[in-house]
């Protein structure tokens, strides 16, 4: 039997709660020698099998106000599918914030924003007029403490024109109320599609890039250095050469393993700069060159593969490499999914498999690149058909996560249902996909058994989702799903939350970094965590954001160890911190406990539990 309980520890302005899980043996016990070690709840690893996730939407209390129901006439896209998760009242729980879409504004109707604090019961309480956020006139929020006082503050990105509004920035009293700061410096050239928070330049205040134009405008991303008190400088000039293409999608991460972020951008159109993505490499001060093509990351030369008889994909492209067709690109997320310790991407694309038109034949559809590693020169490879992921044409956000804890990451897909009707298997319609990842590092598909999608057909239920995020919002170790709605009908339509039944039965792992706000960021956006034993690694890192609009998982890195991280009653794991200035730090096994959470602070190390 296991038991989860709060553990309440002041943390700067706030309180911080988090849970510790254990089993009903003893938390430590003594060795031959007399010392104390920590004990290990040895596991069997628990298979997925069916039903894994529970529907507590309507329970939960976040559908409040997702939609009008039976309207006098239909309302022009009214729902709140594009949303995040975010700790926004600094009580260690994750909250939900939600946005209204386009084209409400144009239509007379304003955008209105959604927020939902986390009561740690599985439930939810409204928060949206408090918060001061429900009525920015913004599409997409991106979160992290730009201040370093110790509370998530907010760049609200403004993605159409609207007369007399701009993106802003607005900071947190430290309590969830939002105040826009004036004169921050994030005057945003053009129409802001998504964003991400991280300490590019390393002087440990956090930067923002920001890329511009989502679907509709072929513009240049901009680059914001902060100055660490809510106010930010333009550093744009440093994106040597950017192009000026449509940015759907953004993720920060270390793909190269030199101490520094770089950043992978999803742009959308194969009709502008033949949709080539770009990969911004960090030299370590925040300037940065794309070598996206050296990488191997701009495009792909096999065409859809879709339109293959083989199965393989079709042969290169006629031509040279700098004639290949990149994607309409959507989603992306940054995670080592093949568990070899560099950075791979998971990438979300709309390609249209019309053999008789060129761009549409030569679109990359959604894909798995690995990263070769050091001895591969950190370039990618594209590996989708080999790990059999299913292709779909309706491909919009995307994440990595390991939903079931038995050690690899899995990875999950929302679907535009416009494209469905040319297809008749289930991973070509817009059920949501979630793929999980074999033994051999093959993907099976799972949506359809998961309870996520109701496979009775009774309901569409989340098919045609637009932004997804994770977080574990009961404690319990294991990642709950968020699905965005997006609108059927002209009533608005619902968000779903899905609460996970099968990671806390495997073993696992959270670890909560905090930054002292002067050498490393509060958030400590940028740190590298791997967990080690004798035989296996994990990584993670810290990330504001991911994919298209800027969807947010928990900041808390959640790892799950399977049946791998005991031996004889103890364990055998140990956990390594590379903090984002290089400067790193280790916990021995059995300095910490597993099946729980542990905070690491930059400054005094692992906290008591």
């Amino acid at each position: 039997m296991r038991r989860c309980t709060p553990l309440a520890r002041f943390l700067g302005l706030a309180t911080l709660t988090t849970w510790a899980c254990s089993s009903e043996t003893p938390a430590t016990a003594p060795d031959g020698d007399g010392a104390v070690k920590v004990a290990c709840d040895e596991r069997p690893l628990a298979p997925p099998g069916e039903d894994f996730f529970v529907d507590i939407s309507a329970a939960s209390g976040i559908q409040k106000d997702n939609f009008v129901p039976n309207p006098p006439a239909p309302i022009p896209i009214n729902d709140h599918s594009r949303l995040a998760f975010a700790d926004i009242d600094g009580d260690g729980r994750d909250d939900i914030v939600a946005h209204s879409l386009f084209p409400n504004p144009q239509k007379g109707i304003p955008f209105d924003h959604l927020v939902f604090l986390n009561n740690g019961d599985k439930t939810f309480r409204d928060f949206s007029d408090e918060s001061g956020l429900r009525a920015v006139q913004a599409a997409f929020f991106v979160f992290a403490d730009v201040d370093n006082d110790g509370d998530q503050d907010c760049f609200a990105g403004l993605d159409i024109p609207l007369e007399g509004e701009t993106s802003a920035l607005y900071l947190n009293d430290g309590k969830g109320h939002f105040t826009k700061k004036e004169g921050s410096g994030l005057e945003v050239a053009a129409l802001a599609a998504n964003g991400v928070f991280a300490d590019f330049d390393g002087d440990g205040r956090l930067d923002l890039y920001v890329g511009a134009g989502g679907t509709s405008q072929a513009v240049r991303d901009q680059l914001f250095f902060g100055n660490g008190d809510g106010t930010f400088r333009d550093g744009s000039e440093k994106l040597k050469s950017a192009p000026a293409q449509p940015t759907n999608g953004v993720v920060a991460c270390d793909y190269d393993d030199d101490g520094d972020l770089d950043i992978f951008v999803s742009h959308y159109g194969v009709s502008v700069g033949l949709g080539w993505r770009a990969l911004w490499e960090n030299d370590g001060t925040g300037g940065f060159t794309n070598v996206a093509r050296k990488r191997g990351f701009n495009a792909l030369a096999t065409g859809n593969s879709f339109l293959s008889t083989t199965g393989k994909g079709r042969d290169a492209q006629p031509g040279e490499a700098s004639k290949h067709v990149g994607s309409n690109g959507f989603g992306i997320d940054c995670q080592d999914i093949d568990g070899d310790g560099t950075m791979d991407i998971w990438l979300a694309t709309i390609s249209h498999p019309v053999d008789s038109d060129e761009s549409r034949k030569w679109s990359d559809p959604s894909m798995l690149l690995l990263n070769k590693g050091e001895a591969g020169g950190f370039a990618f490879e594209d590996v989708t058909l080999d790990r059999r992921i299913p292709f779909n044409e309706g491909d919009i956000d995307a994440a990595a996560v390991d939903f079931d804890n038995d050690g690899r990451i899995d990875l999950s897909v929302t679907r535009d249902k416009k494209y469905e009707e040319g297809y008749s298997k289930p991973d070509q319609k817009a059920w949501f996909g979630l793929f999980h990842q074999e033994p051999d590092g093959t993907f099976t598909s799972v949506g359809l058994v998961s309870g996520i999608n109701d496979r009775t057909g009774a309901t569409d239920r989340v098919k045609a989702g637009q932004n997804l995020a994770w977080a574990d919002i009961d404690g319990d170790g294991d990642l709950d799903l968020l699905v965005g709605g997006r609108d059927n009908g002209g009533a608005g339509r619902a968000n779903f939350l899905f609460e996970n039944t099968i990671g806390q039965t495997n073993g696992w792992l959270g670890v909560r970094l905090r930054g002292d706000g002067v050498a490393v960021n509060r958030d400590a956006i940028g740190a590298r965590v791997t967990l080690v034993t004798s035989e296996r690694r994990w990584v993670r890192e810290v990330k504001s954001s991911r994919g298209t609009y800027s969807a947010a998982d928990s900041r808390a890195l959640l790892f799950g160890l399977g049946d791998a991280a005991c031996a004889g009653g103890a364990t055998t794991l140990a956990i390594e911190v590379r903090w984002p200035n290089g400067e790193t730090k280790r916990f021995e096994p059995g300095s910490f406990g597993l099946n729980r959470y542990v905070t690491i602070d930059y400054a005094s190390g692992l906290a008591a539990p």
